[in-house]
């Protein structure tokens, strides 16, 4: 299909699912956000806070070896987390965890994903696994792809890591989007549950893919290895390398932009967030907009998140309504290789740094979706 032939069909595609309307959204994160830190003994375990500027963190697990990453149930009910070379399920209001299934890769920065439905677990571990939490059982789906010898050529080289369980119109797990770590770049690809069939983006144009409402998928990300800097649009998953381009970075703005995550904010409006390049030293910016399938994108904003002292800052995950971005001013690497660092949280819409009770070292934060 031609790409003018492409352009003409996708305002229908998206005109047969969606009504003719701007969304306004307002800035509002009341979800629960879970962390690791350290707890009186210097063992790195969970914590939930609210995001209400009063609350104190409450710790979840009480594990005697360190927490080394975490996902978080849609109901707010359980966090799945890994320590101690297995896979354990914690509810969330006792201190009892059970343990499912041991991990043995050092893999262990790529957090658990549970299903909207709560049914699965998917996780890293040489690959992806699929546990179905109400028979316990496991099936891996991938398996990763290492370079064992001298002559094997690297664009074979493959690492796979759950990212988002995307259901159907009948409201079961349908697919499962799926981070691609390839030699020298960062990809992804769509995994079908019933088929085991799985489609990875090709050529290198961008590095994420964002299911939408109506069936729909943005793929997106460049970075200043590859990828192209604008948003693109597939009619569905099934066809994440037919998404038709819709938005150049360069018919907003003159800044280099470097997109690094999309949340959906509203039926078929995702805000955009990633970094920009800044000619001042000390000077660390991030932008964001939003985009509206229908009515196309708000102006660029420019946040510049530096503080005295700071060197370096490394940016976490947006929350579920693309309010609050978690900033790690100065971070380190723990032992895990997973990042420790001062957390702010800053204030998307409004700008500033919310008031949160925090230790002085954060490392791993994710949200409850």
């Amino acid at each position: 299909m031609s790409k003018v032939l492409q352009r003409a069909i996708l305002p229908i595609w998206v005109g047969l699912l969606t009504l003719m309307f701007t969304v306004t959204v307002q800035a509002t994160t009341s979800n629960p956000a879970y962390f690791i830190a350290a707890d009186s003994d210097g063992v790195q375990q969970v914590y939930q806070v609210l995001i209400d500027g009063q609350s104190e963190p409450r710790q979840i697990t009480y594990t005697t070896s360190d927490v080394i990453t975490f996902g978080v149930a849609y109901d707010g009910l359980a966090i799945a987390y890994m320590s101690e070379g297995q896979l354990w399920l914690q509810p969330i209001h006792t201190e009892e965890s059970q343990a499912l299934t041991a991990v043995q890769t050092a893999q262990f920065f790529s957090p658990p994903v549970f299903s909207p439905d709560g049914q699965y677990i998917a996780y890293a571990d040489g690959g992806v696994w699929l546990m179905d939490l109400g028979t316990r059982e496991t099936r891996q789906l991938l398996v990763d792809v290492d370079l064992t010898g001298p002559d094997d050529p690297p664009s074979e080289f493959r690492r796979y890591e759950p990212q988002q369980f995307v259901l159907g119109p009948n409201g079961r797990v349908e697919k499962l989007v799926i981070d691609v770590g390839v030699w020298g770049w960062d990809s992804a690809g769509v995994y079908d549950l019933a088929t085991g069939a799985f489609v990875e983006l090709e050529g290198q144009v961008h590095t994420n893919i964002l299911p939408l409402d109506g069936g729909f998928a943005l793929v997106y990300g460049n970075t200043g290895v590859a990828g192209e800097p604008a948003l693109s649009i597939a009619p569905s998953l099934d066809q994440i390398n037919e998404a038709v381009e819709v938005l150049r970075f360069a018919d907003l703005t003159d800044e280099i932009l470097f997109f690094e995550q999309a949340v959906e904010i509203a039926p078929q409006v995702v805000r955009v967030y990633g970094q920009t390049i800044s000619q001042t030293p000390g000077d660390f910016g991030i932008f964001y907009f939003d985009y509206n399938l229908i009515s196309g994108a708000d102006a660029v904003n420019f946040i510049t998140v530096a503080e005295p002292g700071q060197e370096s800052a490394r940016y976490g995950r947006l929350s579920p309504d693309g309010a609050l971005l978690p900033v790690y001013v100065n971070p380190v690497y723990g032992d895990h290789g997973t990042i420790l660092g001062t957390l702010h949280l800053v204030d998307m819409v409004n700008g500033g740094i919310l008031a949160v009770e925090l230790p002085e070292a954060v490392g791993i934060w994710g949200w409850q979706s």
